[in-house]
């Protein structure tokens, strides 16, 4: 079956062929100004001969394939660029590791203000170095650090194409970006909430981890946010549109959030901060790479 060049769609039906491009294209793509047609066929010269041989319009092209010493990456991930060893995705997988184990260790012996992230200990005990190591602290309690576990092995390979594409100072400066995104969504949320919670008396310490994470997931999903690709969920394959994957990561916070609010308006300040690496990578992307 054909498929369209433009959206990657399966085309149950006679596809449609551009004149100008010699593309092919669903009916909803068909049009030049719908696939952004480079109108290559329509500048090609038609010269016209003397002989009776008839007259090309097509160019000749003719496809090599490189030697294995003259491939250069193009796309995703692979063997030939495993030297570089993706440092910068190493760097986040270990210390998202390390610091949300020695999270976890923190609640029971008590010391836990000094590693997550708060408004509190901001204010009253000056624990500034927690914008930092919360950076790289998860969800609360064994059942989130497994959790967590879980969604590292996805971000391990989503970070690494990001840091073949862009470099490993780009990986780590979107990763801060996201964190940071997700603090000043967490602060203003809990100024809003500080009239009838005191931030003296109520005191939510918050990891801040999820808002990178899911700010270099959901990053990779942009540039194909109306195109299908295949992913898993829950570990079982699904085809499905990159918008369709990104709704799935945002309700996946969002529902919990708004169910955990009705029981303490001080809950959402778990789920909903999170959603602020979204929105810092989807301003990275936009900005930077959506004209590319």
């Amino acid at each position: 079956m054909p498929f369209c060049e433009f959206c990657g769609e399966e085309i149950g039906y006679l596809p449609f062929k551009c004149k100008y491009c010699g593309g092919t294209f669903c009916k909803k793509h068909r049009l030049p100004e719908n696939h952004d047609c480079s109108f290559e066929l329509k500048h090609v010269p038609v010269v016209p001969t003397s002989s009776g041989e008839p007259r090309k319009r097509y160019r000749e092209v003719r496809v090599t394939t490189p030697k294995r010493s003259e491939y250069k990456y193009s796309g995703f991930p692979n063997t030939y660029l495993s030297k570089m060893g993706y440092k910068g995705t190493k760097f986040l997988v270990w210390m998202i590791l390390i610091f949300s184990v020695v999270a976890l260790i923190s609640t029971f012996l008590g010391f836990f203000p000094y590693i997550y992230f708060s408004l509190q200990g901001l204010v009253y005990y000056y624990t500034y170095h927690t914008l930092f190591t919360a950076m790289f602290v998860g969800s609360e309690g064994i059942f989130g650090l497994l959790l967590l576990f879980i969604i590292l092995y996805f971000l391990y390979y989503m970070a690494r194409y990001i840091e073949v594409q862009y470099g490993t100072k780009f990986l780590i400066n979107l990763y801060i970006l996201c964190c940071l995104s997700s603090a000043m969504i967490y602060i203003w949320l809990r100024l809003l909430l500080n009239l009838y919670y005191p931030i003296e008396t109520y005191g939510v310490y918050v990891g801040l981890a999820w808002g990178g994470i899911l700010g270099i997931l959901s990053f990779t999903l942009f540039p194909y946010y109306n195109r299908k690709i295949t992913g898993l969920m829950y570990f079982i394959p699904m085809r499905v549109k990159g918008k369709t994957f990104l709704l799935i990561i945002i309700l996946a916070r969002v529902i919990p959030g708004l169910f955990y609010t009705f029981l303490n308006p001080l809950n959402m300040l778990y789920y909903i901060p999170d959603l602020g690496g979204i929105l810092a990578a989807y301003i990275v992307y936009y900005h930077k790479f959506r004209y590319r």
